[in-house]
């Protein structure tokens, strides 16, 4: 039949009174109380079925059986003491992978910081993580996480605010010269547009005005990632919603009606509190406000 242990501080505990010697020593060096190293050491006795300890009046020393499990305990203290120095090593040291994950459309955008880091840092391996959805980043599925939106709320999330972006609706030159650049909104009505698909809308403003606002057989084109749409767009297949930092990107593209429709938003850059601190999120992190901070400037 296997041993099993109640709780293993029960094992830390009896391992603290066979080094010092006393119930007394090893309770100070624990931070406890005399009586519950004394309950903790009866307690593991109890589920060993077996006498760790001879007790008499000078205090404690350890029987055969006992110096068995204390050797043991050792060990795996000794164990786990490396594996935390090589936690906090790897915590502090620029290599391995790091996990970025933000939507499809913020690539533009975020290009040149990755650039930027890779060749900075070529020991580590950025992997970028494009997806809708929100990676869980308290499961460990990233590392750091740039959304838009309102301020994420995760209780063990750290959100700090890189800058308020705005978007508008643009169209290709060729798609200009072709249909012509509307006036006002009215006119939009004659125009061909680029949409998300359908449960999608609610998260991007520009796709949730369309649907609300023309009509169904307008819309030529719905996509499921907004850099599809951004495709599309400069392809010239109708007049779509971009962020105004990726369409500058593409000088082809011209803004339609920016007076009148824009939306702004923020971006926050988003971490767990577990890694916040290691070197390589906070390498990657200070790059990141250091471009935007550029950027408003």
């Amino acid at each position: 039949m296997a041993i099993q242990f109640d709780d293993w501080q029960d094992v830390k505990v009896a391992y603290e009174v066979a080094r010092l010697g006393t119930l007394t020593a090893a309770a100070e060096s624990l931070g406890v109380h005399h009586s519950t190293v004394l309950r903790r050491i009866n307690n593991l006795e109890d589920n060993l079925d077996a006498r760790l300890f001879h007790r008499h009046a000078r205090g404690y020393t350890v029987t055969e059986i006992g110096a068995k499990l204390f050797a043991t305990a050792k060990s795996i203290n000794a164990e786990l003491e490396k594996l935390h120095n090589d936690i906090i090593a790897a915590d502090s040291q620029l290599r391995g992978s790091l996990l970025l994950t933000t939507v499809s459309g913020f690539i533009d955008v975020l290009s040149d910081v990755c650039e930027q880091f890779q060749s900075l840092h070529p020991q580590v391996q950025l992997e970028v993580i494009l997806d809708q959805n929100r990676l869980r980043l308290d499961h460990g599925q990233a590392h750091i996480a740039v959304r838009a939106g309102p301020r994420p709320d995760e209780g063990d999330y750290i959100a700090q605010h890189l800058a308020e972006l705005s978007s508008g609706f643009y169209a290709s030159k060729s798609y200009i010269e072709k249909y012509g650049m509307p006036k006002n909104i009215e006119q939009l009505q004659q125009h061909s547009f680029v949409s998300g698909v359908a449960g999608y809308n609610g998260k991007v403003p520009y796709f949730a005005w369309v649907d609300q606002h023309i009509e169904p057989s307008q819309i030529k084109l719905r996509v499921s990632e907004t850099s599809e749409a951004t495709r599309a767009i400069v392809r010239g297949l109708g007049i779509g919603g971009l962020q105004h930092e990726v369409a500058s990107q593409y000088p082809d593209l011209l803004p339609v009606l920016p007076k009148e429709l824009n939306w702004p938003t923020d971006l926050w850059l988003v971490t767990h509190h577990l890694v916040h601190r290691t070197a390589k999120v906070q390498a990657f992190s200070q790059l990141l406000k250091a471009y935007f901070k550029d950027l408003k400037a």
